[in-house]
């Protein structure tokens, strides 16, 4: 494999474009912005490995590394990774005045002397900018594109107790081979919305096309950039999820996405000009009426073709989009990668709360995405622990079994624990724990002397420890350090019965019982 290894999530999404989308090189190459020859080295690497999707899909970052690389013989030609290493400073050399390619190919052979040979060299150079070299009409392929945009123009809500107007958002879609139009007005261009107008148009369809198509916009598209953009997470993860790819359109390229314009305008001119008299208060409202209208604007015969959008999308497109997923998208969002604390928990800064990973990924990397509802935690692309949010600031929440073992035991200490481990020496020690436990405020800090008498049971036996509760019992000692000085002093063998009373010697001075007896009888009568 090269040196300079692309992301292993580009190599996953090679392999599931290849094997689910059933999408050529080339189309992959344009989606990921990977060269042809690096994505058919992947490509070879998968079949060779007999990797598919589905196996991959699940794989942590090091178990497919080591899958690909186990069966990589390295049969590129070394000289093809050089060449394509100074492919984009060549092409940028012979755009200059009076530079041509014999001139780049000595230089390059000065270089590298064991390089390709004048006519390999130019055939190579031939090859990578064929495509950037053709002019085309674009075609149209049924159930490959959905082009999705915000419009310029925006619909108003009234309030209806101020009367004050505010402002919304228009997202529109449209599926370019059929033409069929979707519509919606929703409160932002923030990324919810954005996948919310997105998620409604699938729907509207019944399908997934194979490409979704944004322009740059601030929330699908996080860094702009003419070869290789950077999608937002939350957007990329919603085309995964629908088993799709998100490739946004060309910057300052406006005929690539020339058709969602038109449906713009057509959504100004159908939609919203017949409803300029009608006064909305509420999105839900608006909506219902843009809708009403956008089914009939689907309906309409279009120019030149007999047929409807609606009636083009039902022949030629609907039966090629992919099915919908049974349940809708649920909105994630994805946060930098943190360092698990010592204490095996990771902390989410959005809720100011720690959550728990099992503990063998203490000091490592994990990536946390987060839902309304749930938080799922990530190393190397594996899940590797799932929990409810809590709203808590600076709390802790903790699964059990990600704790080491001599930690899950002191989390199930409590005093009807203890009361249960006491019981299975006898009567005696079960009494004695009660009232270690009774004698302290807090329970828990009785649980540390609770251990230590159990504990002597494993030193003593159960039956000098039972003998010594009893001692301790009579003489009122309830404590560990206590027990343990009468078992190392061997009290637990004496008898700890009441003393016998002994009678009163006879003496002068001693009245004896039988005097108070004849006093009370007399003070009676």
């Amino acid at each position: 494999m090269p040196k300079a290894r692309i992301h292993m999530n580009k190599i996953r999404e090679i392999i599931r474009l290849h094997e689910t989308a059933q999408m050529s090189v080339r189309m992959i190459s344009r989606a990921l912005h990977i060269s042809r020859p690096v994505i058919d080295t992947y490509l070879k690497q998968a079949k060779d490995a007999g990797l598919e999707w589905t196996e991959a899909e699940h794989m942590s970052d090091d178990q497919l590394l080591t899958r690909l690389t186990q069966t990589d013989e390295r049969v590129q030609d070394p000289r093809m990774n050089e060449l394509i290493n100074r492919m984009l400073s060549l092409l940028a050399q012979l755009g200059k005045k009076h530079v041509t390619r014999q001139l780049l190919w000595e230089e390059y052979r000065r270089e590298c002397p064991d390089g390709y040979e004048y006519s390999q060299f130019c055939f190579y150079i031939q090859r990578y900018t064929a495509d950037s070299e053709l002019s085309m009409h674009l075609h149209h392929e049924p159930g490959k594109r959905l082009f999705v945009d915000f419009a310029g123009d925006k619909p108003s809500l009234v309030d209806r107790k101020t009367g004050v107007e505010r402002r919304v958002e228009l997202f529109v879609a449209v599926l370019p081979a059929s033409g069929l139009i979707y519509a919606e007005a929703v409160v932002s261009q923030k990324i919810e919305d954005l996948i919310l107008g997105t998620r409604h148009a699938l729907e509207y369809a019944g399908g997934v096309p194979s490409i979704i198509v944004p322009d740059n916009l601030t929330a699908a598209i996080t860094k702009p950039n003419t070869y290789e953009p950077e999608i937002n997470q939350t957007f990329e993860d919603f085309g995964r999820y629908y088993g799709c790819v998100v490739i946004p359109a060309r910057v300052r390229r406006p005929k690539d996405k020339a058709l969602v314009e038109a449906a713009v305008h057509l959504v100004y001119t159908r939609v919203l000009a017949p409803l300029r008299h009608k006064v909305f208060s509420t999105v839900c409202d608006l909506n219902t009426a843009i809708w009403e209208l956008l089914d009939t604007l689907n309906d309409r015969p279009m120019r030149k073709i007999e047929s409807s959008r609606r009636q083009r999308f039902d022949q030629i497109e609907g039966e090629r989009l992919s099915p919908l997923p049974v349940r809708p998208y649920t909105l994630r969002r994805f946060l930098p990668s943190v360092t698990v604390q010592v204490n095996y928990h990771a902390y989410l800064n959005v809720d100011k709360h720690y959550y728990s990973v099992p503990y063998e990924y203490r000091r490592k990397k994990v990536r946390i995405a987060y839902t309304d509802h749930d938080i799922e935690i990530y190393h190397n692309n594996v899940r590797i622990a799932v929990h409810q949010r809590e709203p808590g600031v600076n709390q802790y929440t903790t699964n059990r079994d990600h704790m080491p073992s001599q930690h899950r035991i002191m989390t199930e200490w409590n005093p009807e624990r203890f009361l249960r481990w006491a019981e299975d020496v006898g009567d005696e020690t079960r009494d004695v724990i009660a009232e270690v436990l009774k004698n302290r405020e807090v329970p828990e800090q009785a649980f540390k002397s609770c251990l230590g008498i159990l504990s002597l049971a494993k030193k003593y036996g159960r039956t000098r420890l039972e003998a010594a509760c009893r001692r301790a019992k009579r003489y009122r000692i309830f404590s560990y350090k206590g027990i343990k000085n009468i078992l190392d002093r061997g009290l637990d063998h004496q008898q700890s019965d009441a003393p016998v009373q002994m009678a009163l010697p006879i003496h002068d001075n001693l009245r004896g019982g039988s005097y108070y007896a004849r006093q009370a009888g007399g003070s009676a009568s």
